[in-house]
């Protein structure tokens, strides 16, 4: 049976309320054509298009200027990074789309590096919930994938517990180059694309334990 997926409200998503205004503003284009009902349809256009208006932009201010939301983590400052134990290994999904982003933190990092687990993530205007990430140098998070579906059903509700505290997960990762790991004796030669990323899983009921 495949994980039951979790999606973003359609009132905390941008594509449905901007649909919803459009389409309110077409409705009171057409006023003028009804006659009588034209003042029926025009409030009631508005009625419906102001607050989405007014939530567009209240989304907007949480979310933009670099902001850490749904969309993106812009920085890790604001939070505690604990490195979670592992068990087994993952190989992070939506790498096709990251090859820029995981070539950039390649620059800073080389083939081993870490990874922080960013819960209630989507994928552009997607609804869906997922957990992204990111891997890491510094204060410089670079986008790299999502957990796996199955992984990303049991771990989501852990991780999103932690967040809530100030607490983000870390993992260790290795970049893999066209199916190759960095080579030590060649340290000048970068790994050539399609990139991939392999994560270790996290324990997370270890952390909660060790941090409540």
């Amino acid at each position: 049976m495949p994980p039951q997926r979790r999606t973003k409200s359609l009132l905390a998503w941008e594509p449905f309320l901007l649909g919803l205004v459009l389409v309110c503003a077409l409705a009171a284009s057409l006023t003028a054509r009804l006659g009588s009902a034209a003042i029926v349809v025009g409030v009631l256009a508005a009625l419906i298009a102001i607050p989405a208006v007014i939530q567009l932009f209240r989304l907007g201010l949480r979310e933009g200027g670099g902001r850490n939301s749904s969309r993106l983590l812009a920085s890790v400052s604001s939070f505690e990074l604990v490195e979670a134990p592992t068990q087994g290994v993952l190989f992070l999904d939506g790498t096709t789309q990251r090859q820029d982003s995981i070539d950039l933190a390649l620059g800073w990092t080389g083939g081993e590096s870490r990874v922080v687990l960013w819960p209630r993530a989507t994928s552009w205007f997607g609804r869906e919930l997922r957990v992204e990430a990111y891997l890491l140098a510094g204060d410089h998070p670079a986008r790299a994938g999502f957990l796996p579906r199955a992984a990303d059903a049991s771990d989501a509700l852990a991780l999103e517990a932690l967040q809530g505290r100030g607490i983000l997960v870390t993992v260790p990762a290795v970049i893999r180059g066209a199916g190759k790991l960095v080579d030590p004796s060649r340290p000048f030669t970068r790994l050539e694309r399609p990139f991939t990323v392999e994560v270790g899983r996290p324990q997370l009921d270890e952390i909660a334990t060790g941090t409540a």
